[in-house]
């Protein structure tokens, strides 16, 4: 295999991996949203639906750091697909 041709399957790879993280991050903040749906109204007004609020949105704040840091690694593999194509 040449080195263009490992160049582009490694790209290919990374960039499934990111597309991959992105799906898993997308479910989770799903499952966050309807876990806080059913505690909101199973534990309405208690100091444990507090306690788990905070907990979900500490969670809900690290998805979306990871969505934003896999949408930036994106953005930095677009340019290096152009090069990997000029040199085929």
């Amino acid at each position: 295999m040449t080195d263009t041709g490992k160049e582009k399957c490694a790209h290919t790879s990374l960039r499934n991996e990111v597309g991959q993280l992105s799906l898993s991050s997308n479910h989770l903040k799903n499952l966050v949203y309807s876990m806080s749906v059913v505690l909101s109204e199973r534990m309405e007004h208690t100091q444990e639906y507090e306690a788990l609020l905070t907990l979900f949105d500490t969670v809900r704040n690290h998805i979306e750091d990871v969505q934003g840091s896999s949408e930036k690694i994106s953005e930095l593999l677009d340019p290096c697909a152009l090069e990997i194509s000029k040199d085929e």
